[in-house]
């Protein structure tokens, strides 16, 4: 059974590799083959050389810390304005909204297989979080409205079902959305079932909060697991591709190549053909958004969206 507290997630230290030089070794001549000159000139070129090829090291090592600069960064997304970004770009995507904040209460059958979608990350009547939100809930509320729909949402679990839900439950669901103890109750779910285990990946990955969202995102919208449909799956193709910055491999290139194993993924159902959410964390992952930073701006399903500061500045700090 659930405890109801949030799990805390520390961040992986980053350890960035070193810059070794190696120092070569000029071969002695005889006094007799090769003269002062020769030997001056014979130094100064390799002199020359070694400069260049460390400038030329040094500029590469440059440019993968540059990529990967948020790997030092003392947070996550599991806190704070991190948490609110994330929030707000998986909003923009489930709800059509950067105002996560008033999707606590959202419900429909988005007609995706999955039943009711609801709150603000979707949980699904036909895949059991949205079941476990209102098991959650009714633990922290004892004798709410939700709780005498647990046994139909057990029926239901693992169909696209409204048996013994319908509107009654639809209203049941806006009402408690208003209530802290619903909101603390989605909150912890997600911790559980997406944020922390995302967190995980991206810290065993050497992941930056770019990454943690993405990888974040793919939990939502597949679930966790290794069937050929999950999170785990499109991981594992991923580091086929390439090699994760834990692996001494750089940031841009292997999500990258995450993104580009979710696609076939997306693709397999209708309801998330639409790549927008690929096409959004590609773009920051071009524009090396790498600690999300804002402003950013993407699109999604065709809308154009500013996701800034002073939007966030009015949610409200209830995680």
């Amino acid at each position: 059974m659930r405890s109801g507290k949030v799990l805390t997630m520390l961040l992986c230290a980053w350890m960035g590799a070193g810059i070794w030089g190696c120092a070569q070794e000029n071969k002695t001549q005889s006094e007799g083959d090769t003269t002062e000159t020769e030997i001056s000139s014979q130094t100064q070129a390799t002199d020359t050389k070694n400069e260049s090829e460390d400038e030329a090291t040094k500029t590469t090592s440059e440019n993968e810390i540059q990529d990967n600069k948020a790997f030092s960064a003392n947070e996550n997304i599991s806190k704070g304005l991190l948490r609110k970004t994330v929030y707000a770009l998986v909003s923009a995507a489930e709800n059509s909204t950067l105002n996560y904040w008033s999707e606590y209460g959202y419900i429909q059958d988005i007609e995706d297989g999955r039943g009711y979608a609801a709150g603000i990350i979707g949980f699904t009547s036909g895949t059991g979080d949205l079941l476990e939100v209102i098991e959650l809930y009714t633990k922290l509320s004892p004798g709410n409205a939700l709780a005498s729909y647990i046994p139909a949402l057990k029926k239901v679990n693992g169909t696209e079902s409204h048996e013994g839900l319908g509107e009654p439950f639809c209203k049941a669901w806006k009402e408690a959305a208003q209530k802290p103890a619903m909101i603390q109750a989605q909150n912890d779910v997600i911790n559980e079932e997406y944020m922390d285990p995302a967190i995980q990946a991206a810290c065993e990955d050497g992941l930056s909060p770019l990454g943690q969202y993405i990888y974040y995102d793919a939990l939502v919208v597949h679930g966790n697991g290794d069937d050929t449909l999950s999170f785990g799956a499109i991981r594992n193709a991923a580091k086929e591709k390439a090699k994760t910055p834990a692996e001494g491999g750089n940031e841009a290139t292997y999500l990258n190549a995450f993104l580009d194993a979710r696609i076939p993924v997306m693709r397999a159902e209708t309801a998330h053909a639409d790549l927008s959410r690929i096409d959004a964390q590609r773009k920051f992952v071009k524009e090396k958004k790498f600690d999300l930073s804002l402003p950013l701006s993407f699109t999604m399903y065709g809308d154009p969206y500013d996701l800034t500061k002073e939007i966030l500045d009015k949610a409200p700090d209830n995680f």
